[in-house]
């Protein structure tokens, strides 16, 4: 019985082979693979809402959402880990967006998968602090959102390219732009020199804007790849930063978004010699859904319908 999924208690009318019959039609339904791992990123929730109920920004984003967690929810086996790369909250990263976003991706934690967030320009951390206060209790750098997702094969690490203003005023918008702190920087440094595992990095913000990370990368050959989202748009590429040098390439993955652009998620599956990360296409809209969107727009989604790409370790 434990073999299922654990021990059960038998009514007095079944036999043990009809439980065990039972259990076991149930059991791969519940099956979480430890190498699958689904990327989500820009996800805008807003918790303020109108007389009608719905939220007062951005009101299709819930929708949206909801459709990408339904399309996780029936994957089998289901994913252990769903990354998501900031911009959880709608614009000003307020206490109430969270609250919201909590509730929905609550849905992906009650069926066993562990769902980590990082910090968008959209977000503001005291808030997020608040309603999440096990970020500020788990992270390796004090006062930012920085985590360490163990995976098989690989270690995922998420960081904070978060640039806050100080003095912000609760409906003031913050720097667009994305930094490194350094105190993350040497936390990474000292992490990468004590593992013999290989290494994908995560941030909010491209790797173009985090010239600190981009110089200390080039000596962390054990960095298989930079995956980040903000920019709204699949793309996969590579950068040159480790000249000279046999690993001279770092793949780059940009992920889609749930509130404008390429609309959709991406799956990553891990094995001994690499991931390959795959790219689920809910649509395309700019800035928002339409009834009747443009053959440009349908064009996107038909293009990027089976996109893929390869990360070596």
């Amino acid at each position: 019985m434990l073999a299922l999924g654990g021990a059960a208690v038998l009514p007095a009318n079944a036999s043990v082979l009809d439980k065990i019959e039972e259990l076991s039609a149930e059991a791969p339904a519940k099956k979480i693979d430890l190498s699958l791992t689904v990327l989500l990123s820009d996800i805008h929730i807003c918790g303020e809402f109108n007389e009608d109920g719905k939220p007062a920004h951005y009101p299709y984003n819930p929708t949206s959402l909801q459709i990408c967690i339904d399309e996780i929810l029936a994957m089998r086996p289901l994913p252990a880990n769903v990354l998501v790369f900031g911009d959880v909250a709608w614009d000003y990263g307020l206490e109430e967006d969270y609250r919201y976003a909590a509730e929905l991706l609550r849905q992906l934690e009650e069926a066993g998968i562990r769902v980590t967030l990082g910090m968008g320009n959209h977000d503001r951390r005291a808030a997020f602090f608040k309603v999440f206060p096990q970020y500020s209790q788990s992270t390796p750098v004090e006062g930012r959102v920085v985590s360490v997702v163990k995976l098989p094969d690989v270690d995922f690490i998420m960081l904070d390219s978060l640039t806050e203003k100080p003095d912000l005023k609760p409906r003031q918008s913050t720097t667009v732009s994305g930094t490194i702190s350094d105190e993350q920087i040497e936390w990474l440094k000292d992490y990468l020199s004590k593992s013999d595992r290989p290494v994908i990095l995560g941030a909010h913000h491209p790797l173009s804007e985090l010239r600190n990370l981009t110089k200390m990368l080039e000596d962390s050959p054990t960095v298989a790849a930079f995956i980040y989202g903000h920019v709204h748009i699949w793309n996969k590429s590579v950068s040159i930063i480790r000249p000279r040098k046999p690993q001279h390439m770092l793949p780059t993955v940009a992920l889609p978004a749930t509130f404008y652009g390429d609309i959709g998620f991406a799956v990553m599956r891990t094995s001994p010699n690499g991931a390959k990360i795959t790219y689920s296409s809910k649509g395309f809209w700019w800035p928002q859904p339409e009834d009747n969107p443009p053959a440009e727009w349908l064009q996107r989604q038909k293009d990027l319908a089976n996109e893929e790409c390869m990360i070596l370790f």
